[in-house]
């Protein structure tokens, strides 16, 4: 072998049967998508370094966050001749699809203010992340691909049930079986609101919470080995931060106790048992769907713009288990930083999650459910109607999306594809027209 005819170190070429195998993943779960009222959106792979700063993203929008993590290059823009100087714009490699997806809805929503809301979208995109070379491995690469599902423009509430939801049943129909899959379900806006009850700092606050994100990794089972280093992490944080005695105990609890809940019950803040009585609602109506649901305070994930719920989707066998095979949350902040005037644009609510494919296709091949009988299957329609049916929930509550999300498996069972309505009520008609939905169907009152 020689360098000109093998791919940098993370990258690869795929062909045959791994291709073909990645293509009936991604092509389930983009059926699975349009059949719930998704359409697709494709961004660009290469985006202006801005988009993804600090002012805009955090200063931790994904694990292990460092500017030497992403592709950085320079897009000369020449204009009518070759020969005259460029313009030089400072860009990258997408790392992420989210970043983007709020980028193009932001200029959307500059272009059109009167649209409809909500938006719901799915996107597929190569992603590029300059891992360090050592760490390189079959699953872990520079370049690998990114399945996401966003809900923009709805509320916490019945838009955290579908995705959630819907995340979940992806996993289901790609074969592998409901008792199997489990959720860890946390909440940023709690996080959050004991960095301010606290006096926590910005720097200390960020190293707390990827501490606290590891510290709910390995009580999931993965590389559990690093626990107790990482309490003594979180005990120097806190000590260094100088919290007084009262914080450092519910920090350093918070770390400690396999069920974080009974170390957030005993906080007596308005603020925060009102979000806590909120994910407990949220984790009911997902039991109730069929969806095993732990609330793990300690679930708070690396990306600085969640404002909301934080998620990660588990898989266990007899015989294995595969943490974080995805995961996502709430994040209502990041699109207006995308408006045309950011001062004025209101906040726009989203949600979402997200997959790195070659993972999910190393879980399935795994599990033996990658096998000859299985197609890509994917489909796709021309009409403008992005669903046969909207179903319009009762009540915009937690209850009132459980039965629509009953009626709404009764349709796709027949084979027809199922909206279901997430924003305001007085909405739902200049919804469905703008969709192209002709059918609704209005929960009643049992």
């Amino acid at each position: 072998m020689t360098e000109l005819n093998l791919p940098l170190k993370g990258t690869g070429d795929i062909f045959g049967l791994p291709l073909r195998r990645r293509l009936a993943v991604t092509g389930a779960l983009a059926n699975l998508a349009r059949r719930h009222g998704y359409d697709q959106v494709e961004v660009p792979l290469i985006e202006r370094a801005s988009s993804f700063s600090e002012e805009v993203v955090g200063r931790s929008p994904w694990p292990e966050w460092d500017q030497r993590g992403c592709f950085y290059l320079q897009v000369p823009d020449y204009k009518s001749l070759y020969d005259n100087p460029p313009t030089l714009t400072d860009a990258l490699l997408i790392p992420e699809g989210t970043i983007s997806v709020t980028r193009w809805l932001g200029r959307l929503l500059s272009d059109d203010p009167g649209f409809v809301w909500p938006l719901k979208l799915f996107y597929l995109t190569p992603s590029f992340r300059n891992e360090l070379i050592d760490g390189l491995d079959e699953l872990k690469r520079r370049q690998f691909n990114q399945f996401g599902l966003e809900i923009l423009g709805a509320p916490s509430g019945s838009a955290d049930i579908e995705a959630i939801h819907l995340i979940t049943t992806s996993l289901y129909e790609l074969g592998i079986p409901e008792r199997a899959v489990r959720v860890r379900v946390g909440d940023m806006a709690i996080f959050n609101r004991l960095v301010e009850l606290s006096g926590l700092d910005p720097d200390t606050a960020i190293r707390l919470k990827e501490a606290l994100d590891a510290i709910a990794e390995c009580k999931a089972g993965k590389r559990p080995e690093r626990h107790s280093t990482l309490i003594d992490d979180v005990d120097r944080l806190a000590c260094g931060a100088h919290l007084g005695p009262r914080w450092a105990k519910v920090w350093g609890e918070l770390a400690r106790t396999p069920h974080s809940l009974s170390v957030i019950e005993k906080v007596s803040d308005t603020v925060v048992q009102e979000r806590l009585a909120s994910v407990r609602k949220l984790a009911a109506t997902l039991d109730a769907l069929g969806v095993t649901v732990k609330i793990d305070l300690c679930v708070v994930r690396s990306h600085e713009y969640y404002t909301g719920i934080a998620f990660e989707i588990d898989v266990f066998t007899n015989t294995q288990a595969f943490i974080e095979v995805g995961g996502g949350g709430r994040y209502d902040r990041l699109v207006g930083h995308f408006m045309a005037d950011r001062t004025a644009a209101p906040p726009v609510p989203a949600t979402g999650f997200a997959f790195g494919v070659e993972r999910l296709v190393h879980l399935l091949d795994r599990l033996g459910l990658l096998g000859s009988d299985r197609s890509a299957g994917a489909t796709m329609s021309m009409a403008r109607a992005v669903a046969d049916v909207l179903v319009i929930p009762q009540s915009a509550t937690a209850d009132g999306y459980r039965e629509a999300a009953e009626v709404a498996a009764k349709y796709r069972a027949a084979g027809r594809a199922v909206d279901i309505y997430l924003g305001d009520p007085a909405h739902e008609v200049a919804y469905a027209t703008a969709r192209g939905i002709t059918q609704s169907h209005t929960v009643t009152e049992r």
